[in-house]
């Protein structure tokens, strides 16, 4: 286990300190965590809450902080729900994808279908990546990566190198594990839910949450700004790369067929989903601008622009010298009008201020 401060944590179900126990301390509760985990392999220590009602183990240096994997050992009432089905269905999709190595990082196997890893797009696609670390704090201890998945790109690898610590929080026990793999720096491994962090109030110097916040059930997106708003400290930044689909103007203008189609299969897959209770699809959930000025927290709320394009554009529109050459002029103009792009655009960074 690595060596950090344990009082950051807190119980995600009664709110309550966690109490560390090793090995010889947590036999009384191994045998139920080996039992109940099978799937996981042997778990020889973990965390307590005050009350003792709760057990959370830690597997493979990953501290096992999401409701699902605990161990109710109190008396009376069990307080946790039921994972909704919306959030299940993105808990299983992330725990049965598979990973593959590109640049000796483990990365999804399906970080194609979304990134173009063509030369021609390299450099516009990479400058994208590293963007949100200039609106974020200069450094300090706690950089909170929510919803890290692998950390499968050397730009998002470095984003965090002037923290002393980065805490990695996933809802996806395999992404933690390929994201030890990757992140060589001190780091601490959380899973966890984004709608309840397991970390106390104002302890973050920095917040980023990149291409997740749109896979949380609508209703919770709102949550989850307020839990990323509540553990980070006054005055710091939290960085949300976000995805507009239909509310992007750009993207319905030039890709408008494509774009029908794109929209008619994605509410035409919820149904489906639904009619069939089908788990294993991804959730996707699009809010508005509009929607985050209403009900983002935080002292100021700002909107840069992340990338304007998805794949579908540059597949379709980039190619050749010609191609290299807009994207060349398209990277140019989001330095120069990052507002203008991230409401026209498809990706805005939305930048709140605690």
């Amino acid at each position: 286990m690595i060596d950090f401060d344990f009082s950051i944590l807190q119980c995600p179900v009664t709110g309550e300190n966690l109490r560390f126990l090793q090995h010889n301390e947590a036999l009384p509760y191994l045998e139920k965590a080996d039992s109940s985990h099978s799937l996981l392999g042997p778990v020889n220590e973990g965390f307590v809450n005050e009350g003792l009602s709760y057990f959370y183990p830690v597997f493979s240096e990953v501290i096992l902080l999401l409701p699902a994997y605990a161990l109710f050992i109190g008396g009376g009432i069990d307080r946790r729900g039921a994972m909704a089905f919306d959030k299940e269905r993105v808990f299983n999709y992330y725990n049965e994808i598979s990973y593959e190595i590109k640049n000796s990082l483990m990365i999804y196997n399906d970080s194609p279908r979304w990134v173009d890893y063509r030369q021609v797009s390299a450099d516009y696609v990479r400058n994208s990546f590293t963007r949100a670390g200039r609106y974020l704090q200069p450094g300090g201890r706690y950089f909170l990566d929510i919803a890290s998945g692998p950390i499968g790109l050397p730009e998002y690898v470095a984003l965090s190198k002037q923290y002393e610590v980065r805490i990695c929080a996933d809802i996806s026990l395999n992404a933690l594990l390929q994201a030890r793999q990757n992140y060589k720096q001190k780091g601490i491994f959380l899973c966890a839910d984004i709608t309840n962090i397991p970390l106390k109030a104002n302890v973050c110097d920095a917040v980023l949450c990149q291409h997740t916040l749109y896979h949380v059930p609508k209703n919770e997106q709102k949550i989850a700004l307020n839990e990323m708003h509540r553990v980070a400290r006054p005055g710091t930044r939290i960085a949300i790369v976000y995805s507009l689909f239909y509310h992007s103007w750009f993207m319905n203008l030039t890709l408008a067929p494509l774009q029908v189609y794109r929209i008619i299969r994605h509410f035409a897959g919820k149904a489906y989903t639904r009619l069939l209770k089908d788990r294993s699809r991804l959730y996707y959930y699009p809010h508005s601008i509009a929607w985050f000025k209403e009900h983002a927290p935080g002292t100021r709320l700002d909107f840069y622009c992340w990338r304007t394009t998805n794949k579908y554009f540059l597949n379709l529109f980039i190619h050749g010298r010609i191609g290299g050459r807009f994207l060349t002029w398209l990277r140019k103009s989001e330095d120069a009008h990052p507002g203008f792009w991230a409401r026209f655009g498809e990706y805005p960074l939305i930048v709140i201020t605690k």
